[in-house]
């Protein structure tokens, strides 16, 4: 019975060393993370939960009133024990804590899915499949945000609602502490509200039709307890308004070119990021499962898996919270297919070989996945410097003490605040708080010339350079690709502007300043040329296309470049080489056509020249 025990779980253990080794080798990386501890520092300093945006220069003009007053509401206050959370440990231990708290959420999702699988009965084989395959989901979601709460709660609530239909403990009274503490975390806890929502209506419908199990006294337990969970959820600093924002169209604009709002099919479809094949995998097994044990199948769970089915298809924000349900429900009813197939089919002793040698395939095949990943070197404890956070140049722009308005790449704001605040103030972050501010950032980061025609009337100034006049800004810190692999055009207008001087660039970052006598001491020191920026995205752009085989976007990046640069035969090289990751896009095509016009008119030019 022990080696028996052994062989069952000695995959699990070295699987889950695999799991927490992958999500503490991520450097601290995500954007947002910066503006949450910002959030928690000023809480922690001042006591109170801010009103206003304290971190923004641009939110406080008058000219740029805030349109939608409940979201900015909402983002400021929403989260604000994670953020303490998250500031209290970044302030104590450092990067290592938030890398060691995002494993420990993390792992203990995965953990919980396991124990339920094992309560289900479910094989050890099938149990191990489906984990998998919820892992290759989350280590998609290993973002330093509060969502990581919402990840884990949302399991929890799963499994506690379960466990009192199924008549195990008395687990169901945590929901109502539970609620209380997820709706301060993160706005997330409306998910939580939904199942629990869920359950009280499908009880409702059998009971209706005489079909439930429980008994009269666990019902009205059962509905106290889950009518009190819901009015506990409410107990935050913005109530229920997390339902309104989600749910209301007068706030889809805002999500217009964030990742995580887009259908995972969008990205999978454009070669922006490879195909999650745990959730691919999830995602086929419903309908076929709903399919072949559709009259067995828990109204719940179908219900469930089909909202969050649907949710997952459309934004890809919720696709980790149906693969964490998948996982389980799916999981359990496989094993109910399997073992009705393979026990009316064969006899015990086949069937117990059978089990075996799969007990084997998943400890080796266990050991070579540890095994493939493990690299000491990759433990660093660190900040993302040379992916997301652009410390260099913040560094650079306190070491220097550059005054005035600064343009800010969105994702930077955060870490920009976090390092300059009060000093420096920034011109956005990915709060997105302000819907003007944000469209005027977006015509100045797209170069836009004009938003009325598409040509520019002669003598008239482009609107991108109005707009930097009007917020009278005095330095420009921009990505040299953004996170889809474009290179900003801002960066391109400005390095072939007199106006405007590079003054530092690194890997990943980008600092322009203003040809103005106040900045003549930094622009004597630091003065680089065009060349030297272009040059950088070259680099960057070619070692991200040679690393991402798929994504079209940083060929394009290199072909606008060289194109700039006046590099007319790399240009086209580069452009036909987006062609052939993406062969149906007419806009690269074209673009391949009016450059090599453009070639052969240089080239008859170069002709009639020697021959006069």
């Amino acid at each position: 019975m022990v080696k028996k025990s052994l062989l069952i779980y000695l995959p699990f253990l070295i699987i889950f060393l695999g799991f927490i080794y992958v999500l503490v080798s991520f450097d601290l990386w995500d954007y947002d993370f910066w503006w949450h501890i910002s959030t928690g520092r000023y809480i922690v300093e001042t006591g109170t939960i801010p009103n206003e945006d304290p971190f923004s220069y641009t939110e406080a003009l008058k000219e740029n009133k805030n349109l939608f007053p409940e979201r900015k509401d909402f983002l400021l206050k929403q989260y604000w024990l994670s953020q303490v959370i998250f500031y209290l440990i970044y302030d104590y231990v450092g990067p290592k804590g938030i890398i060691l708290l995002r494993a420990v959420i993390l792992t203990s999702t995965l953990f919980l899915v396991f124990l339920r699988l094992r309560e289900w009965k479910v094989n050890f084989y099938v149990s191990f499949i489906f984990l998998f395959l919820l892992y290759l989901q989350l280590i998609g979601y290993t973002g330093e945000r509060p969502v990581l709460f919402t990840i884990l709660l949302t399991v929890v609530v799963f499994i506690l609602l379960e466990r009192f239909r199924e008549k195990k403990g008395k687990g169901l009274f945590l929901l109502c502490p539970l609620m209380l503490l997820w709706s301060n975390l993160h706005g997330g806890f409306i998910i939580g509200n939904i199942i629990i929502f869920l359950y009280m209506l499908c009880e409702g419908i059998k009971m209706l039709f005489k079909k439930t199990h429980l008994t009269r006294g666990e019902i009205t337990l059962f509905y106290t307890v889950t009518t009190l969970s819901l009015i506990f959820s409410y107990i935050n600093p913005t109530g229920w308004d997390a339902f309104f924002i989600a749910l209301s169209p007068q706030y889809k604009h805002f999500e217009v070119g964030i990742q995580e709002y887009q259908s995972p099919f969008y990205f999978y479809k454009e070669r922006l990021s490879p195909i999650n094949y745990g959730y691919i995998i999830l995602m086929l097994l419903f309908p076929l499962i709903l399919l072949l044990r559709r009259k067995r199948l828990d109204l719940n769970h179908i219900l469930l898996l089909l909202g969050l089915f649907i949710m997952a298809l459309k934004t890809g924000r919720y696709v980790v919270y149906y693969a964490s349900i998948a996982s389980m429900v799916l999981g359990r009813e496989t094993n109910l297919l399997i073992d009705g197939i393979f026990k009316m089919g064969l006899k015990e002793r086949a069937y117990k070989k059978i089990t075996f040698a799969f007990s084997v395939v998943a400890v080796l095949s266990s050991l070579i996945f540890l095994i493939s990943i493990f690299r000491f070197e990759a433990l660093r404890f660190d900040i993302a410097k040379g992916y997301s956070v652009p410390k260099g140049a913040v560094d650079f722009i306190e070491q220097e003490r550059i005054s005035g308005n600064i343009l800010n790449d969105g994702g930077y704001g955060g870490y920009i605040t976090w390092r300059l605040y009060p000093w420096k103030k920034t011109f956005i972050d990915t709060r997105w708080l302000n819907y003007t501010v944000r469209s005027e950032y977006g015509w100045m980061m797209s170069g836009v010339e004009s938003i009325y025609s598409e040509r520019l009337p002669e003598g008239k100034k482009p609107l991108w350079k109005r707009l930097l006049e009007h917020y009278n800004i005095n330095f420009i810190l921009l990505p040299i690709l953004d996170v889809y692999g474009n290179v900003p055009p801002l960066i391109l207008k400005l390095a072939d502007d007199s106006q405007w001087v590079p003054v530092y660039c690194d890997p990943i970052s980008v600092i322009f300043i203003k040809n103005i006598p106040e900045n003549y001491d930094i622009i004597k020191n630091f003065r680089l040329s065009k060349e030297d920026v272009y040059n950088r995205v070259i680099y960057q752009a070619s070692l991200r296309a040679s690393r991402d085989r798929r994504n079209p976007t940083y060929l394009l990046s290199l072909g606008e470049t060289f194109y700039k640069m006046g590099r007319l035969q790399d240009a086209l090289t580069a452009y036909q080489y987006a062609l052939r990751r993406s062969p149906k896009k007419e806009h690269i095509r074209k673009r391949i056509d009016e450059i090599e016009a453009q070639i052969e008119r240089q080239a008859v030019n170069e002709g009639e020249g020697k021959g006069k």
